[in-house]
């Protein structure tokens, strides 16, 4: 099982960039919708050396957007953001990936547990948000969450570019 280290990793520039288990991108940005999809740009660039297919790609932009998004909505106060991890790791058991962040804590210590949308209804009748925890578990395996010396820990694993 995977557990959240309290401590940094490195800089990027002093880890190994493998694709054997090593840190693929370690980045640090301040809690904005803009630097979130910076953040998604630069995490596409570093998944370049594992050759994914498109629904490789598009899996692991619509799971990073929806929780890096929640950080800036959710964990930090309006007006006052704070600062976002994002570590992306690549190993036998596909992608792994860690937000960190010192914001608020998730109500009742632990991601919510939303259903998806209903069968039932018309296109129109569906509410405007609420479905991003549901497709972050409907995508990502082994999913995380702690928060330990005011630090909440993210972390997930994505079933892509396995080696054998």
């Amino acid at each position: 099982p995977v557990h959240p280290d309290p401590h940094f990793d490195p800089p990027a520039s002093e880890q190994p960039r493998s694709a054997a288990g090593g840190a693929l991108l370690r980045m640090s940005f301040r809690a904005s919708f803009d630097n979130v999809r910076d953040a998604i740009a630069a995490a596409n660039e570093s998944l370049a050396p594992l050759n994914l297919d498109q629904e490789d790609h598009h899996s692991v932009q619509l799971v990073l957007a929806e929780a890096l998004n929640n950080v800036v909505e959710h964990a930090y106060q309006p007006g006052n953001p704070g600062d976002v991890t994002l570590i992306l790791r690549h190993g036998r058991a596909g992608l792994l990936v860690e937000v960190r962040d010192r914001g608020r804590a998730m109500p009742n210590g632990r991601p919510p547990n939303t259903d998806g949308p209903s069968a039932s209804g018309t296109r129109d009748a569906l509410p405007e948000g609420g479905f991003g925890w549901f497709l972050i578990r409907e995508i990502a395996r082994d999913l995380i969450y702690d928060r330990r010396d005011g630090e909440n820990f993210l972390i997930f694993r994505m079933k892509i570019g396995q080696t054998a």
